[in-house]
């Protein structure tokens, strides 16, 4: 598993004694180490760049001098706020603050694995051809077209003639409704998008190099010469290798993620007592 890997690392052997130091020096003198706490606001200088940085990120301008304090009040404010929010435990059962930190953690988890190695060249062809269906790509055409409105259709008998006769596209027909006349290769799913199913797959059954119609879409009636039609295929690994970085990327991520979940779950006894819940649920989540 990922996650094993990742605990024999010696850096993470590292920070568990470090933890444990600062563990059982906290032990020893909770008192001190929680008045030390609890009582002192630093704000050095990195801690000044951060709230300089937050600040810029809201005005979009660099602190002037006389901002600074504004700066210094506004993170004390908060500070002291928030300690004597948590001394009050107002922080219990918020769901707000719930999530917020779930997030945070779903991010800690997911930057386990960019604690790993980069995926090596080995590994994403591996993972390009376990997973041909998703990176196949669909059927894609080339045509031209020819739109007509719904009251319009009676002059495109005419029109179909002399473009078969080897005639330019009307002037008043060429982006009609702001469609273009000319579609180099595109895909059937951005076709799809751009016309409506039915006029999709249509295309399939016109003859390549031969002017033909009327085929319907939702703007209209069209006359079409479809020019090249392509079959799905699966491209080459180099041609999408950036691609398939990041989709291995995201899916070790997710991964990783799951795993954690999983393990961590494992430390906690689940009690469901709730009555509206079916039995077999109950028994999926209880631990």
């Amino acid at each position: 598993m990922v996650i094993r890997r990742f605990l024999k690392e010696p850096l993470l052997h590292f920070v568990a004694l470090a933890t444990f130091i600062f563990a059982a020096y906290h032990w020893l003198e909770p008192g001190r180490e929680t008045q030390n706490r609890d009582n002192r606001i630093v704000i050095d200088q990195s801690e000044l760049d951060h709230l300089k940085d937050l600040w810029k990120l809201q005005w979009k301008r660099d602190p002037a001098p006389g901002d600074i304090a504004a700066i210094i009040d506004r993170h004390l404010r908060q500070e002291v706020f928030y300690r004597e929010a948590l001394k009050m435990n107002l922080d219990r059962n918020d769901e707000i603050i719930k999530k917020r930190l779930a997030q945070k953690m779903e991010a800690v988890a997911n930057d386990l694995s960019t604690l790993m190695r980069p995926a090596t060249d080995e590994q994403l062809r591996d993972y390009f051809h376990h997973h041909e269906d998703f990176f196949t790509l669909p059927k894609a055409y080339a045509f031209r077209q020819i739109l007509y409105l719904p009251d319009e259709r009676d002059a495109m008998e005419a029109t179909l003639v002399s473009m078969r006769l080897g005639e330019a596209i009307p002037e008043n027909r060429i982006n009609k409704l702001s469609v273009p006349a000319d579609w180099p290769l595109t895909s059937i799913d951005d076709l799809d998008n751009a016309f409506g199913g039915d006029f999709t797959a249509s295309l399939d059954d016109l003859q390549v190099g031969e002017w033909s119609g009327p085929v319907r879409s939702g703007y209209g009636w069209h006359l079409v010469l479809v020019e090249t039609k392509e079959k799905p295929r699966i491209p080459d690994f180099e041609e999408i290798r950036e691609y398939v970085a990041r989709e291995y990327g995201y899916r070790t991520s997710l991964e990783t993620q799951e795993q954690v979940y999983t393990e961590l779950l494992e430390n906690y006894e689940i009690i469901i007592t709730a009555h509206d819940i079916p039995a077999e649920i109950k028994a999926e989540f209880a631990r």
